[in-house]
C-alpha cells in the first residue's frame, strides 16, 4: 500500500472487523470498541515493523537468521503489549472482574494470532500492489525503450499528417496556440500541445522551458541559463535547471 489513503481505508475496515468480533462476544459494542482501541496500536505497529522493516532489511536480503532473532525479539514485544491491553481492559471495561474477560481476549496466544493474522494480511496487501507498481514500471520502461527507437515522429500540419525524422529537429517551441517545430529550415507550425509531444519523444528530447524542447544531440553549448543549438539562444526555466546542469556535466 503506497497511498496514505489505501492506508486509511485498510485500517478503518479491519477496527470495524475487529470490533465486530469483540462486540458480537461480549454483547457489548461500546466495551469492545473501548478495547479494540486499545489493541489497535499493537496491530498497528506489529504490522509496519513487519512489513516496512524487517521483511525488506533481512528477508528480502536472504539474511535469515537474522530475520528470525528479530521477529522472535518482535514477538515477544508484542506479546508483552497485548497482556498490556488485555491489564487495561481487565482495569478499565470489567471493573476488576476477570471472568467478565472474553476467552479469546484472556487467552494471549489467540490475541497475538489475531494480530499476526492482521500482520499477514497487510503484508500480502503490499506484495500484490508492490508487484502491481513493478509491472507498471516495466511496461512504462518499455514504452519509453520503444520511443527511443524511434526515427521519426507523425504531427498534425496544414491539414496533412507529416512525418519528421527526429535527427532533423533542434527543438520544439509553443506559442500559445500552436507549437513550432524547428528543425534548421522551413519551421513546421502544429496545433498539438508541447507537452503531448514531449510525451510521444525519446528521452533524448528534453524540457528545458515551459514553451521550449530540445533535442539534447544538437545542443553546441549549455550555459546556467540558457542553450545555444544551431545559433540560437534558447532559455532555461529556473524548475528545469538541475535537469540541465545534469546533462551538461554529461556533454
Amino acid at each position: 500500500m503506497h497511498r496514505p489513503f489505501h492506508h486509511l481505508l485498510f485500517w478503518i475496515l479491519v477496527f470495524i472487523l475487529l470490533n465486530g468480533l469483540f462486540g458480537s462476544k461480549w454483547q457489548s459494542f461500546v466495551d469492545a470498541f473501548y478495547f479494540t482501541s486499545m489493541l489497535f496500536p499493537v496491530a498497528i505497529g506489529t504490522a509496519y515493523f513487519f512489513n516496512n522493516y524487517l521483511f525488506p532489511k533481512y528477508l528480502s536480503e536472504k539474511k535469515y537468521l537474522s530475520f528470525a532473532v528479530y521477529s522472535f525479539y518482535a514477538l515477544i514485544v508484542s506479546v508483552a503489549l497485548s497482556q498490556a491491553v488485555i491489564t487495561g481492559a481487565f482495569v478499565l471495561l470489567t471493573n476488576l472482574n476477570w471472568q467478565l474477560l472474553d476467552p479469546l481476549v484472556k487467552d494471549v496466544i489467540q490475541l497475538q494470532f489475531v494480530i499476526y493474522l492482521i500482520v499477514l494480511l497487510f503484508g500480502f496487501i503490499q506484495v500484490y500492489q508492490t508487484n502491481q507498481k513493478s509491472k507498471e514500471e516495466i511496461m512504462t520502461l518499455a514504452e519509453q525503450a520503444k520511443a527511443n527507437l524511434q526515427e521519426t515522429i507523425t504531427v498534425r500540419a496544414n491539414r496533412q499528417n507529416h512525418q519528421i525524422r527526429l535527427s532533423e529537429i533542434d527543438y520544439i517551441e509553443s506559442l500559445s496556440d500552436y507549437v513550432k517545430i524547428w528543425n534548421g529550415k522551413e519551421p513546421i507550425l502544429t496545433r498539438e500541445k508541447i507537452s503531448h509531444l514531449e510525451e510521444k519523444l525519446p528521452n533524448s528530447f528534453i524540457r528545458c522551458h515551459r514553451s521550449f524542447l530540445i533535442n539534447a544531440n544538437k545542443i553546441d553549448s549549455l550555459a546556467y541559463d540558457q542553450v545555444i543549438i544551431n545559433g540560437q539562444e534558447i532559455p532555461v526555466g529556473r524548475k528545469y535547471k538541475e535537469r540541465l546542469n545534469a546533462l551538461k556535466a554529461n556533454i
